[in-house]
């Protein structure tokens, strides 16, 4: 009797535990059930290829030459570092340079005989690689400043990644906030004016820049005085007329970094870029150390979504869309209700087909059911999982496997009563004579469920949550209390199989 009224205990307090937190906290739905916009991006290594090469290029060219090699020049291209030498038999002396200095590189020879410097293949995985992580972190920063409940961001096959975001349905402004490079440089002016003037003063440590006035251009030191990697934070705030800007405060490191450059630069203009545009460029009255703004004719949308990816990050590269989808909310609606009158007839038909099979016992088994699914959606909603549609089909699989549990168990315990055993008897034998396969089911379910978590991404993530969350849950009602169960009915003398 004291282990019935613990069970009991134990029964009512789950099942009020999970009814307040069922009650209290909504689940969350996802994109499939609720609506809103999925895209798949790609990171444009090319570029970041070239980008790695342009920073390298200035070191290597000064090591090259301190050796005493003559070079005409270093061409950076989109695969490797072109060096330009006077004498052939000095790539020798450069491949042995690269090697000792630069490990990371290797030279090979164009189809000219010209030294060709480039990243070795595992140093071009191991930039892929980390170049995706980037992208997929930065983007969950800037989606998680957006506020959308229960985002998915996950990298997708070779180099690719997959953004769900439920409930937003604006895709032009969610491209303009998730694809958006948003790399800040501040850099010094050396001269502006129509392009055609500038392009005959463009060296290799400088570069030409549009800006938002399409007939002025701007050329500017190579490079940056601070980038947005120098930033604290960024926010929205207004101009000296009132128009909307984004405010801006740097690192301890940048604005040391800052400081330094605009006292030594006082009377120079110093070119906001944001993304390769010169968005203003003030002229420097001196000396600025820990914050600035960035002005150019922002709506207030404009300015907010411009602070967001900036306190969020700069993407390491370019990204490509290569897959765009919208989901109406209505779609959802009808999924949500059609799940729902799938669950519902099956339901109905299950505890008929249970109560004809199993007479009182097949009450055990439904009653086993309910709590089940009770438990699995109260442990959905706890962990804050994402209800997909897949997750609804988890659930559905799960009440499935639970019936077959029970099922398992009452054929042995009606072996046991033909074998001439009291009910008493017959239900003790039976669970403990079925329990190493009820066992072992079980876990080899949560097994299949989390290497599909773990390997899965988006829906197949919410069908391998229900069906571990289930697995556990069906263990708890379908074994230990469908044997409370019973035994109640033993007493009660209603056992009837």
């Amino acid at each position: 009797m004291r282990n019935f009224y613990f069970n009991l205990f134990v029964l009512l307090f789950l099942v009020v535990l999970s009814l307040a937190v069922s009650f209290f906290k909504p689940v969350n739905l996802g994109l499939d059930l609720k609506g809103g916009i999925s895209m798949l991006l790609e990171p444009d290594m090319d570029y970041a290829l070239s980008q790695e090469y342009e920073r390298y290029a200035k070191d290597i060219e000064e090591k090259i030459r301190a050796a005493g090699i003559n070079v005409l020049d270093l061409v950076v291209q989109k695969d490797g570092i072109k060096v330009e030498i006077l004498d052939q038999k000095d790539t020798q002396k450069v491949s042995q340079i690269i090697q000792k200095d630069f490990p990371r590189f290797v030279v090979v020879s164009t189809s000219k005989g010209e030294p060709l410097i480039k990243f070795k293949e595992e140093e071009i995985d191991k930039l892929k690689e980390s170049m995706v992580g980037q992208t997929v972190e930065v983007l969950r920063k800037r989606i998680d400043e957006l506020g959308v409940v229960q985002p998915v961001i996950t990298k997708v096959g070779q180099g690719r990644v997959l953004v769900e975001l439920p409930g937003v349905l604006d895709i032009e402004r969610a491209k303009s906030i998730v694809g958006r490079t948003a790399l800040l440089e501040l850099k010094l002016v050396v001269d502006s004016g129509p392009k055609e003037e500038l392009e005959k003063k463009l060296t290799k440590d400088t570069e030409l820049l549009p800006s938002k006035n399409p007939n002025e251009w701007f050329l500017v030191e190579k490079l940056p005085v601070i980038t947005g990697a120098d930033l604290k934070t960024a926010y929205t705030s207004t101009d000296e007329f009132g128009a909307p800007a984004v405010a801006f405060e740097l690192t301890d490191r940048g604005a040391k970094l800052f400081g330094t450059a605009t006292e030594k630069n006082i009377g120079r203009r110093l070119a906001i870029v944001l993304d390769k545009k010169v968005m203003s460029a003030p002229v420097i009255r001196s000396r600025i150390s820990d914050r600035g703004q960035i002005t150019g004719q922002f709506t207030p949308e404009e300015a907010k979504e411009l602070a967001i990816v900036l306190r969020a990050g700069a993407l390491p590269t370019n990204v490509k869309f290569l897959q765009e989808t919208v989901v109406g909310p209505s779609l959802g609606r009808d999924a949500i209700q059609q799940s729902i009158k799938g669950g519902t007839v099956a339901f109905v038909l299950l505890v008929i087909l249970l109560l004809v099979r199993y007479k009182t016992a097949g009450i055990t088994a439904n009653l086993s059911i309910l709590l089940n699914a009770l438990l699995l959606w109260a442990g959905l909603v706890l962990i804050g999982a994402t209800l997909t549609l897949p997750g609804i089909a988890g659930i559905l699989l799960n009440m499935g496997i639970a019936v077959d549990s029970n099922v398992l168990i009452f054929e042995r315990v009606k072996e046991e009563l033909r074998a001439g055993s009291t009910f008493r008897k017959a239900v003790e034998l039976g669970y403990r004579r079925s329990l190493s396969v009820v066992w072992d089911t079980h876990i080899t379910l949560l097994i299949a469920a989390l290497i599909l978590f773990q390997f899965g991404s988006g829906p197949v993530k919410g069908f391998a949550t229900t069906l571990t969350i289930g697995s556990i849950a069906s263990f708890i009602s379908n074994v230990y209390f469908a044997k409370f169960f019973l035994d109640l009915l033993v007493k009660l003398r209603l056992l009837k199989i």
